[in-house]
């Protein structure tokens, strides 16, 4: 079996998937969310953990108390040992630093579209990797380093995420998109050419150029591929 053959095989179940729009988050007190992780049917010791690591990314801008109420009201309907197992991924993706409404919504998706919880692990699993690696990639390569605030530019605020946050969740997105629709993960020019495309986009818009610039200039097919690599097989790390 070559080492894509077990990714291959989760990758075209998740190209079926023919996801809709997820209306939008209602606006909640972050009290509310930690309410609803207080009645799941999960361990004492997770809901504490849970509970801590939810009020850090609310307090930061990493998570939009909304998206969370909407998600964990959807977890609330599975059974308590995939609430579990949500709560588990939950934890490994708050504990990374990561933006996480995208993560929760695409969740979102498939939970209100009554996609089995297998299914919806999967994608979950594939997006936290991909921010994971990305952020080990970009990081071990000297990217990560925040630029000096610029007059004009959007600065980051206690409530408000770092660029080089968004940075990592542009890149992981742009790669999982492309797996996600089906694409092969050796098929690493077009992806690529997507995340060049869309970093370059958001240059100077969201992300800023001087963060923006040295991983435009670093970025290859091998740099890639070294992110897919280490979230497809992530025991490597």
């Amino acid at each position: 079996m070559n080492r894509w053959s077990w990714p291959l095989a989760l990758l075209v179940l998740l190209g079926c998937w023919a996801w809709g729009q997820v209306p939008l988050a209602p606006a909640v007190p972050a009290d509310e969310v930690l309410q609803l992780v207080q009645g799941l049917a999960i361990p004492d010791d997770l809901k504490a953990q849970v509970q801590a690591e939810l009020v850090a990314a609310m307090a930061e801008g990493r998570l939009t108390p909304g998206v969370a109420y909407a998600f964990l009201s959807e977890v609330q309907s599975l059974s308590p040992g995939e609430q579990t197992d949500a709560m588990a991924m939950l934890v490994h993706a708050l504990q990374g630093g990561f933006i996480l409404d995208p993560l929760l919504n695409e969740a979102l998706k498939g939970l209100r579209l009554n996609r089995p919880w297998p299914e919806v692990a999967g994608v979950l699993g594939l997006r936290i990797n991909l921010l994971v690696a990305a952020q080990q990639v970009l990081g071990s390569q000297g990217l990560l380093a925040s630029p000096a605030p610029r007059y004009g530019f959007r600065t980051t605020s206690a409530s408000s995420p770092p660029p080089t946050a968004e940075l990592v969740l542009e890149t992981a997105w742009a790669i999982g998109d492309f797996l996600v629709a089906g694409g092969s993960p050796a098929d690493l020019i077009p992806m690529t050419s997507l995340v060049e495309t869309r970093l370059s986009r958001l240059r100077d818009r969201i992300l800023p150029a001087e963060l923006v610039d040295p991983v435009l200039e670093a970025l290859s097919p091998a740099l890639i591929q070294e992110i897919v690599e280490l979230a497809l097989n992530p025991e490597r790390r």
